[in-house]
């Protein structure tokens, strides 16, 4: 099927959005921001609708949309932040490797979905670009499925070709693409990327997720060799990896000699690592996240961070007080996966202080909201820029004992205090 886009000003969607609809679209860097703009700007004209959204890092979503359009989302994540913490975003908690069954079986089942695409690639055919996931299975069981073709997204290699047969509609679009750029690294990031990276051994398969503390890490594991990646998402340091010869993926047991991605979120630079690159493979969710995938993995390390680990070792990535501040997301998902995986090991890796003046501490006796992300059984490492603390078969008073040798000098009485009378 060829596409014959139309100028978005032609577009009007009261033609495919019905009033009480679900619209979805991608997120990141591939929000189909010309698609999104319309919505808003006709929103009214349209009807009361739903959207659901995940991390989004342009400025189109403000207070303002919501008149007429009810935010749903997976978490409160880049600038879907603010509206939840003036309650204009409903939150759906979780895994997201489960997220494609909710489209299936009708929870979250889009009745409209938009796309961002590529401009045709080599074989005539267009791509998502940068963000894979869940698109092809919202697309498959939507109403609509409407797409812009912008000519700064990647011609990207998919697991499956796009089915453009499901396109109901095209239209152009030049806008220049939304980044988020992980902050630089400073000497605190970098001091627990060195204790990280003496933990990774050559050949492990990498999953990693987004900030400083990853960009530290993937930084500090450049003289490694033959690392794999199979992450849900990727970035801009991934190209250093693979251009100095650390990533190779040569030992994977799947997907050998390629890295595996869902959603992609970097400059010019990985876009031009991305475009037709046979060592590089954007997958949906059912493959980066699924059970069955991940468990013929050996090797799997997985990364993640935390906004608080208790003594027992639960994860806390969510809500620090009142304050929602992320998503339960994959990092379930892959520290499971990783606690398994013949070699494998999963670590939550974290400064050990937050707040002004380092007042708070990220490890606590008690987690300070309800939420526990990952359970104490999937996490095998614990990192701070004042250690490692590996959890790995011991009690429940060892493992609060290592906890707190990490945590920050001065925080350490208040948390020996806890564990003698616990």
């Amino acid at each position: 099927m060829t596409l014959s886009p139309s100028d978005p000003s032609s577009l009007n969607l009261a033609d495919y959005i019905r009033p009480g609809d679900l619209v979805t679209w991608g997120q990141a860097m591939a929000e189909p921001l010309e698609l999104v703009k319309s919505y808003i700007e006709q929103r009214h004209e349209i009807g009361p609708a739903r959207a659901f959204v995940g991390l989004s890092i342009s400025n189109a979503l403000n207070e303002a949309i919501t008149d007429r359009i009810s935010l749903i989302s997976y978490g409160a994540l880049g600038t879907l932040a603010p509206l939840h913490s003036k309650g204009l975003v409903s939150l759906v908690p979780c895994r997201y490797s489960t997220m494609p069954s909710l489209v299936t079986n009708g929870q979250l089942r889009p009745d409209v979905v938009f796309v961002q695409l590529s401009p045709p690639g080599p074989d005539g055919t267009h791509s998502l670009g940068w963000s894979n996931d869940l698109l092809p299975v919202a697309m498959k069981h939507a109403r609509v499925v409407l797409a812009e073709i912008n000519p700064a997204v990647p011609w990207v290699r998919m697991d499956q070709p796009l089915d453009e047969a499901l396109i109901h509609h095209t239209i152009t679009s030049t806008q220049a693409l939304p980044e988020l750029k992980a902050p630089d690294p400073g000497p605190l990031e970098n001091t627990i990327a060195e204790h990280v990276a003496n933990l990774i051994p050559d050949g492990a398969t990498l999953q990693y997720g987004v900030g400083a503390v990853p960009s530290a890490i993937l930084n500090a594991l450049r003289s490694h060799r033959d690392l794999g990646l199979h992450s849900g998402l990727v970035t801009d340091e991934i190209v250093d990896l693979a251009t100095c010869g650390a990533l190779t993926n040569a030992r994977k047991n799947i997907f050998q000699g390629v890295s595996v991605g869902a959603v992609a979120i970097g400059s010019g630079k990985l876009a031009e690592f991305m475009t037709d690159n046979p060592a590089y493979l954007s997958c949906q969710t059912a493959v980066t996240h699924g059970a069955a995938p991940l468990s013929q993995l050996d090797s799997l390390v997985a990364i993640n961070s935390a906004l608080e680990v208790d003594l027992r070792g639960q994860v806390n990535a969510e809500q620090v007080g009142s304050r929602y501040l992320g998503a339960i997301g994959g990092q379930p998902d892959f520290m499971h996966a990783a606690t398994h995986a013949e070699n494998g090991l999963s670590i939550i890796a974290m400064p050990a202080k937050s707040g002004r003046n380092g007042k708070r501490s990220r490890i606590v006796s008690r987690l300070s909201g309800s939420q526990v992300t990952t359970a104490r059984s999937d996490v095998d490492v614990v990192v701070t820029e004042y250690g490692a603390a590996d959890l790995r078969g011991l009690d429940v008073q060892a493992r609060a004992r290592a906890l707190t040798r990490i945590a920050a000098p001065h925080h350490q009485e208040h948390l020996e205090f806890a564990v003698a009378t616990a």
